[in-house]
């Protein structure tokens, strides 16, 4: 059994829970907590009576926790063999890997130098040329749309100037053979 020491020690781990539980409500709580809970624990008691199967699953609780925990259903399925096929399946990424982090390891010196920390320095004259960069971009697409549009111009008004001058030849070639001298029928 328990003697007097520690059931002061519990009794006084009691008073600091309520304490912290509690905190501004010391004076207005009815009961102390230990109390509250025993109270609680009987009715809940008194509530599960008739029912047999809740009371099965309350023994079960801590099986059924196991079972809902997703390592649980690993350890049926992949037996320690298999998983040691993983890794050994794994072993060419793994060593890959691990040659990757020793070389990036030797470039640390690179990545703590001033020139990469003073990076930050320039964060703000980059976003200015990154908007700048945006702008040119926007105004090259203008620029470019104006192009088309203009040669789209030129191209229709060469295709009609075309036009024209075949139907001005056309004519023209028409008054030239209407005006030209008949010659007899002898040779």
């Amino acid at each position: 059994m328990a003697d007097g020491s520690e059931i002061a020690v519990l009794e006084a781990r009691l008073q600091r829970l309520e304490e912290a539980v509690y905190a501004e409500e010391v004076e207005q709580r009815p009961e102390p907590a230990i109390e509250s809970l025993a109270n609680f624990q009987s009715l809940v008691g008194i509530s599960l009576e008739g029912y047999d199967r809740i009371k099965q699953a309350w023994r079960k609780l801590e099986d059924i926790e196991k079972f809902l925990d997703p390592a649980f259903v690993d350890r049926l399925t992949l037996p320690d063999t298999a998983k040691a096929e993983i890794v050994l399946s794994a072993e060419k990424d793994i060593k890959t890997l691990a040659a990757q982090l020793e070389e990036l390891q030797k470039m640390k010196d690179v990545f703590d130098s001033e020139h990469v920390r003073a990076t930050a320095n320039y964060t703000s004259q980059l976003h200015s040329l990154a908007q700048v960069h945006i702008d040119q971009q926007e105004q090259a697409e203008v620029l470019t749309d104006d192009v088309r549009r203009m040669l789209s111009e030129y191209n229709r008004l060469v295709d009609l100037m075309s036009k024209q001058f075949v139907l001005w030849d056309e004519t023209l070639t028409k008054y030239e053979t209407a005006n030209l001298p008949k010659k007899s029928g002898v040779y």
